[in-house]
């Protein structure tokens, strides 16, 4: 059967701005693979395992700033997707997902390669699209032009995720009638609009915020170039106003506090009321301090005001304290509201300030004593990795060690932060790698980089990407948090304690490989891992380190700044 709706439906999505497509080899999707290819418009690049294909199309979709496709064969192929779809709808990034299928007439008939396919990512997507297998008049034309045009435009508006293109393709696949440049292609096109506070409604929210004698700011993730930072500065001026920003915020200005773990150790039930604001205004997408979550709930500010546009939010009530939901752009709401506000007579700021000041003292007298560790070793690599690095952070421990250093603000970072998995990171990075202008390094744990080691099995690895892996020789993250390290299932089925490295891993993709084993070494190795690599390849860094002392030692650290 001819396939020239495959022409169409790479000449619409290119039209809409989509210029590239991450593909995964297979039979199914192999004549849309080929008729992306002929249409001229779409760069295509082939990574064979999909599920490390989807987080390599993520980290390009993260730079690029609008939608990059996937596309992938039929059955198991779509649901090696779903942890990097369902990353992409919580951290609202988008991609379009277009997965081959058979005609519905054969799904759950005994043929091979054949799942159901509809809905398959029903509660992580913006939206589904079942296409029909084949045009054979105008009305089906009509029909499937609009299916794709919708479907590009869910991925932006009115928040950008993953939409779903389910490709019903009927055999014989091979019978191949493409037309490059079909002749008749409609585009509908959507005009993008700012969301302003009117002004009725504006009056009375700065009426409140000026009567409120404390307001505490908190920016979770948000991406670079998100046009906060002076009107963040200038709301902080406020001795009323104290800012809080997270790593992954990519807010670094002078006068927030960057370091909210180690801020906030220590406070008592009894100096709580001095640190609770009238009214907690937030933003942005994930909050990565479990601590700050857990001292905001026992807060219980009287007001709590939320800034998110997506409709799929507007009831987000991570501290329980939620009343107002202001359905703007973060950018566009905080500098209506700073272009008017009045500055209060108050000493909220500078309390919150002097904590962060003390605990910053107790931060330089640990680490000046502390034995090598998993602490001390992120201590050395935010001294010394370039300042013109995006620097990608993956889960658990390595975003949660970047939180208690003020010189990770110096980087633009990114992180997986939607669902918080470890599964993807290095492939984000590298997808990010490929398509940025920066170099890139990517920080991991070893079961994280275990995990996603195919990620390293893609002929599309820029020379500028450099992954850090921290091998303590298991999750140590479950002997961090409390619980976990009181039972002894805990090394063989919890923590997954394992004697791997990856040199062989590394050699075997032609990476080039640094091992250091303490301080001296990795300082040692450092300007070599960031130097020209004479094979213009990537570079692998892997930090051996003690489990059971770095654990140790970042309870201790803990203890020491909070005393």
């Amino acid at each position: 059967m001819s396939q020239e709706h495959l022409s169409l439906l790479a000449s619409i999505i290119a039209e809409k701005g989509i210029t590239h497509a991450v593909v995964s080899p297979g039979s199914r999707n192999a004549p849309a693979i080929i008729a992306f290819s002929r249409s001229g418009r779409l760069k295509l690049i082939s990574i064979s395992d999909e599920r490390s294909a989807g987080f390599y199309a993520l980290g390009m979709a993260q730079q690029l700033g609008h939608t990059v496709a996937l596309l992938c064969t039929s059955g198991s192929a779509a649901l090696n997707y779903a942890p990097a779809v369902a990353e992409a709808y919580y951290q609202k990034v988008p991609l379009l997902v277009i997965t081959a299928d058979r005609p519905a007439e054969w799904i759950d008939q005994g043929d091979g390669q054949t799942i159901r396919q509809q809905e398959v990512y029903a509660n992580f997507i913006r939206k589904s699209f079942q296409l029909p297998h084949h045009i054979d008049n105008l009305s089906n034309y009509w029909h499937f032009s609009r299916m794709v045009n919708e479907a590009v435009d869910r991925t932006r508006f009115p928040a950008p995720g993953p939409v779903h293109l389910n490709l019903p393709l009927a055999e014989p696949l091979y019978d191949l009638q493409l037309n490059p440049e079909p002749g008749d292609i409609r585009i509908n096109n959507l005009i993008e609009v700012e969301h302003r506070i009117p002004e009725s409604a504006l009056q009375g929210l700065v009426a409140q915020w000026n009567k409120a004698g404390s307001k505490l700011i908190l920016a979770g993730q948000l991406p670079p170039g998100h046009g906060l930072e002076h009107w963040l500065c200038k709301l902080a001026e406020d001795p009323s106003v104290a800012v809080f920003t997270e790593t992954t915020s990519n807010l670094h200005s002078q006068g927030c506090i960057r370091c909210i773990d180690r801020t906030i150790e220590g406070i008592t039930d009894e100096q709580l009321p001095g640190y609770t604001p009238d009214i907690l205004l937030t933003f942005g997408g994930a909050v990565v301090s479990k601590k700050v979550k857990a001292l905001f709930r026992k807060m219980k500010p009287a007001q709590h005001w939320h800034i998110n546009p997506d409709p799929d939010d507007f009831h987000l009530d991570t501290y329980q304290s939620l009343t107002l939901t202001i359905p703007s752009e973060a950018a566009v709401f905080i500098r209506q509201l700073a272009a008017v506000v009045t500055p209060a007579q108050s000493d909220f700021r500078a309390r919150w300030q002097l904590l962060s000041e003390r605990h910053l003292i107790k931060h330089g007298d640990f680490l000046a004593n502390a034995s090598f560790s998993d602490l001390t070793v992120f201590e050395a690599l935010f001294r010394q990795i370039p300042d013109d690095t995006h620097l990608h952070l993956g889960n658990s421990t390595p975003i949660r060690y970047a939180q208690l250093f003020d010189e990770a603000s110096r980087y633009t970072t990114w992180s997986n932060r939607g669902t918080s998995g470890i599964d993807g990171c290095v492939s984000t990075a590298a997808g990010a790698a490929a398509i940025g202008k920066h170099p890139v390094t990517v920080i991991t744990g070893d079961i994280g980089f275990l995990y996603d080691s195919n990620a390293l099995w893609n002929n599309h690895l820029p020379p500028s990407l450099r992954i850090i892996l921290i091998n303590n020789g298991g999750g140590n993250i479950f002997r961090v948090i409390p619980g976990p390290d009181r039972y002894e299932e805990l090394e063989p089925y919890i923590e997954t304690s394992h004697r791997f490295n990856a040199e062989g891993i590394a050699k075997n993709f032609g990476v080039n490989y640094y091992p250091a084993t303490d301080q001296a070494s990795l300082l040692k190795l450092l300007p070599a891992f960031y130097g020209p690599q004479n094979n213009n390849q990537p570079a692998l860094l892997e930090i051996f380190t003690p489990a059971v002392t770095s654990a140790e030692t970042l309870r201790n650290y803990f203890k020491f700044i909070g005393s």
